[in-house]
């Protein structure tokens, strides 16, 4: 079997001939990563089976890619866990939401506040926090229903890695839907873009206000003015875009593509291994207690605020295409395909 759009080999001559399902959580708001994954495996050839839950059927494909997190889609986990390895497709997981932090990270596990622990008792699969994000996906890759494991962070993989799991780094990527330079005057000094409901951050922006920072705070999931062409316009009127985590050292990614991708600087709290993003060089990092002092140092200095947002978006977006990942996460399941394949052979 071929994976069509893979580098090399016979694929791209049979692009079209694979079916492929993809587990995608959609959002009223607008175009999730999942979302624009699936596009481009669609821009690669493939007939891509869109579900948002299980069950899998074998007529959606030999091949079933789970977008996001496990947790996410509860029939389809209980399918890959009662349901014997035969009678199951290739199933590439590939997780982009909060896990647990490594020890090697020396950060301490933050433990969940009181909105979290009363929507983990009412089992909303809307929530992603690091404890059922792992539970969820440890169930399973235990029980060796997952056959490529991919992560957005090296902290992620690192931190399955201590467990015993194994998993590729594949950063989450650059599409034009994650914005570009407008050209337009920037009046907004500093910009938060995301949800305000976790307390640890709503705390630390306030403090920044109150040190005199002008934060200006915007963000809703389900609100379609923070999407598309509505959010390219709101970062490209700010000169900083402002980075603050769930808790302490935690990396995602998509937020500095968003303020690289719009020309904004992206000012981060101190992340833990935040490649391939470097501090200094694509963003700059500063503690909480630094920040106001360093946001107007480069809110005052153009030149230098330029030449780091100028570096910073070239790098988004010609370094690293989401593209880029999507093609290496099916290398990875060709390459398990194969050994599979050879297995039977051999037997």
């Amino acid at each position: 079997m071929i994976i069509p759009g893979v580098d090399g080999g016979a694929g791209a001559a049979a692009v079209g001939n694979l079916p492929l399902a993809a587990c995608v959580r959609g959002v009223t708001g607008g175009q999730t990563e999942g979302g624009r994954i699936t596009g481009i495996l669609q821009d690669l050839g493939y007939a891509v089976q869109r579900m948002k839950d299980g069950p899998w059927r074998p007529e959606m494909g030999s091949v079933l890619l789970i977008l996001g997190n496990l947790y996410w889609y509860p029939r389809l986990a209980r399918q890959l866990l009662s349901k014997p390895k035969a009678k199951l497709p290739a199933v590439a997981l590939w997780h982009w939401e909060p896990l647990p932090p490594s020890k090697a990270s020396g950060l301490s596990w933050p433990l969940p506040n009181w909105r979290e622990v009363a929507r983990i008792a009412l089992r909303d699969r809307r929530i992603s926090n690091i404890y059922t994000n792992y539970l969820a996906l440890r169930r399973v890759a235990v029980a060796g229903a997952i056959d490529v494991l991919a992560v957005s962070t090296r902290g992620r993989a690192e931190f399955l890695g201590e467990r015993g799991i194994h998993a590729h780094h594949l950063p989450l990527g650059y599409t034009p839907e994650h914005g570009r330079d407008l050209g337009i005057s920037r009046d907004i000094d500093v910009l938060f873009l995301g949800d305000m409901k976790p307390p640890r951050r709503r705390e630390l922006i306030a403090n920044l206000q109150r040190r005199g920072l002008n934060v200006m705070v915007r963000g809703d999931w389900s609100n379609p003015e923070f999407w598309g062409e509505n959010r390219t316009a709101l970062i490209n009127r700010a000169r900083i875009f402002l980075n603050i985590q769930r808790f302490a050292g935690e990396f995602s990614g998509l937020r500095l593509i968003l303020g690289m991708a719009n020309k904004a600087l992206v000012v981060s709290e101190p992340m833990y291994d935040s490649a391939p993003f470097v501090p200094g060089e694509h963003y700059v990092s500063a503690s909480i207690e630094e920040m106001p002092g360093v946001i107007q140092r480069y809110l005052a200095n153009e030149e230098e605020r330029t030449r780091i947002t100028e570096r910073a978006y070239r790098f988004a977006t010609e370094e690293m295409p989401l593209k880029r990942s999507v093609s290496r996460l099916l290398n990875l399941t060709q390459e398990f395909l194969d050994r599979k394949q050879s297995s039977g052979d051999q037997s």
